[in-house]
């Protein structure tokens, strides 16, 4: 697959995964990386090294129950099998870990939102610490986010707490095309949108 056709597909997840998370009606507000005004809220500095930013591919505001209010970010992976997932993963939990730990206030949860499972033998512990960790201590991650070429040096610098914070954090989705379909109608979130409005809770 082209550049071109990967960046078509990559975009399209992203709106699929986006009028999903709104189907659901638990999102308030979202956005993808295309919007013209809430982009940015997307889009991070490395500390070190890495001169093009991180971002993540949709975000928004979750809305009722304990999540009322809380900020989201996601990563969307329109893959049609596992691919090269794990390695984006691993890079994904070590930008979920710099965003908590530098702009705490911008997300709340962050989700991991793909069309195929991916590294099935390790599937239960995808969200653990470990994982973040080992993401963290990737040779591609360790100097832009620790700025030291040492593992060692770069371990004794791992925040624990974010990195518990984190692990507690990640949510792991898997849709499929007729998933996307089995949700609520628009004509129907229209009317509790409309209620809700009514009684002042958006």
């Amino acid at each position: 697959m082209t550049g071109e056709a990967m960046h078509i597909k990559g975009a399209d997840g992203a709106r699929r995964a986006k009028r999903w998370l709104d189907s659901t009606t638990r999102v308030r507000s979202s956005w993808t990386n295309e919007d013209s005004v809430m982009a940015s809220r997307l889009e991070f500095n490395w500390p070190h090294g890495e001169k093009r930013p991180y971002s993540f591919d949709v975000g928004g505001i979750l809305s009722g129950g304990e999540f009322d209010g809380h900020f989201f970010v996601g990563e969307c992976k329109n893959y049609d099998d596992a691919g090269d997932q794990g390695t984006h993963y691993d890079d994904w939990v070590a930008k979920c870990y710099l965003t908590r730990r530098d702009h705490h206030r911008l997300a709340d949860h962050f989700m991991w939102i793909t069309w195929h499972p991916f590294r099935v033998t390790k599937w239960t512990s995808l969200c653990s610490p470990e994982t973040v960790i080992e993401g963290l201590l990737q040779p591609r991650n360790i100097e832009r986010i620790f700025g030291t070429q040492d593992r060692e040096e770069a371990l004794s610098e791992i925040d624990q707490s974010v990195v518990v914070d984190v692990a507690e954090r990640l949510w792991l989705i898997v849709l499929h095309e007729k998933q996307e379909k089995l949700v609520i109608t628009p004509q129907h979130r229209g009317l509790i949108l409309a209620h809700q409005a009514e009684k002042g809770e958006i």
